[in-house]
Formats: structure tokens, C-alpha cells, sequence
């Protein structure tokens, strides 16, 4: 069975795996890059170990270029960005019910929905003034809005019109679901701007390894 709308899923689920009780939060959370050992720096030639410094340095050029404070400020911007589009389900849900023909239990289930999402981005979308803040308040929205996606798989004739649906920009799924690709492509770019910039303590150090190994041999 085709699960329904892969794309926003996706986006959705890579961005909403996070509970309070189970960090790290996989767009928020970023790990600390890990260098060559010293071992593996002894098995380098020195065309190498200059290649590496330079490429290094490079990094550390633009890893240096703005302050932490500024690219987590950039990451929340771009997460809100994305959250903008992705809580214009709540006013595409009567239209999704209007166009795809939702009856019964599976519109009350949307409009249930539709409530419940609406009430988490009152009480908690003004909160979001840190990445920190935003962890909580995207686990409980990602995971509303995933279930609301996967209750959509009821009706096969619903569910198959939707995935036609789903790559053509012309309609309303199609629309949102290509907005929040791009959208999600900016926290992306962001993420790897800011984890960059934390590497930079890290590339200091690796640099000045490299230093040191060439200057052994070399001496």
C-alpha cells in the first residue's frame, strides 16, 4: 500500500521525532562532527595533509563568518517559515473535505483534526522564541498533523486521487506539498550553516594537528 503524500510525510516525520523524554531533536540537535584520528593522520602523505589544511581552513573561513547566536536565530527563522506552511492544512482542510468529497466518519475525524491542530499553534506557536522552545511545540504539531495524514488512507478511492494529486502544483495538495519542500529546504540550508559554525572549534584543533604532524616530519 503507497502511503499518501510521501512528501510532506517526510518532511513532517524528519522534523517532528522528537518527545521531551527522547531527545535529540533531529534538525535542532546537532552532533559534534568527528575529525581523523592521529592514526589516520600518520597514514596521510604530506600532499595529504596540506590538501586537508587547506580544505579545513577553508571551512573555518566560513564556519567563522557569523556568530552562533546569529545562525540559530537564522534556523528558527527558517523553521518558522516552514511551520507557516505547514499549519495552512488547517485552513486547507474544509477545502480538502469540499474537493476530495469527505463524508462521514473520516470528515469528522479531519475537522477533529483541524480543532486540535488549531488549539496547539494558539497556546503554543507564540511560545517559539528559541530552537529550544521550538522542539516541544513541533513534536506535538508533527505528530497531529502525521496522524491526520495517515487517517487520510481510509478510502482508497480518496487516497489515490491524492496521490495523483500530490506532485501536481495546479492543486491544493500538490500546492502545499511543493511549499513545504522549499520551505524545508531553507532549514536544511540553515542547519548546515550552524553546523558548521560549530565545527569550527573542531577544525582549530585538527588544523593544529596538522600543523604538528607535518612539522614532525618535515624537522
Amino acid at each position: 500500500m503507497h502511503s499518501i503524500l510521501p512528501g510532506i510525510l517526510l518532511a513532517t516525520l524528519s522534523l517532528c521525532a522528537y518527545a521531551e523524554s527522547e531527545p535529540p531533536h533531529p534538525v535542532v540537535d546537532i552532533p559534534r562532527t568527528a575529525m581523523p584520528s592521529a592514526e589516520s593522520l600518520q597514514d596521510s602523505t604530506i600532499s595529504e595533509l596540506r590538501a586537508q589544511r587547506e580544505t579545513y581552513a577553508e571551512q573555518l573561513d566560513t564556519a567563522s563568518a557569523l556568530s552562533i547566536e546569529e545562525l540559530e536565530k537564522q534556523l528558527l527563522q527558517a523553521l518558522l517559515v516552514y511551520d507557516d506552511e505547514r499549519i495552512q492544512i488547517i485552513d486547507l482542510i474544509p477545502q480538502i473535505i469540499k474537493h476530495y468529497e469527505v463524508d462521514g466518519t473520516l470528515k469528522e475525524d479531519l475537522m477533529n483534526f483541524r480543532r486540535t491542530l488549531t488549539k496547539i499553534v494558539e497556546e503554543l506557536r507564540p511560545e517559539v522564541t528559541t530552537l529550544q522552545r521550538y522542539k516541544p511545540y513541533d513534536f506535538r504539531l508533527g505528530v497531529s498533523y502525521a496522524a491526520m495524514m495517515t487517517i487520510m488512507q481510509r478510502k482508497q478511492v480518496i487516497r489515490d486521487r491524492m496521490l495523483q494529486d500530490h506532485g501536481n502544483p495546479e492543486t491544493i495538495l500538490g500546492r502545499h506539498s511543493q511549499r513545504l519542500k522549499e520551505t524545508y529546504r531553507l532549514v536544511q540550508e540553515a542547519r548546515e550553516r550552524l553546523e558548521l559554525r560549530y565545527q569550527a572549534e573542531t577544525l582549530k584543533e585538527q588544523i593544529d594537528r596538522i600543523d604538528t604532524e607535518l612539522h614532525r616530519r618535515q624537522s
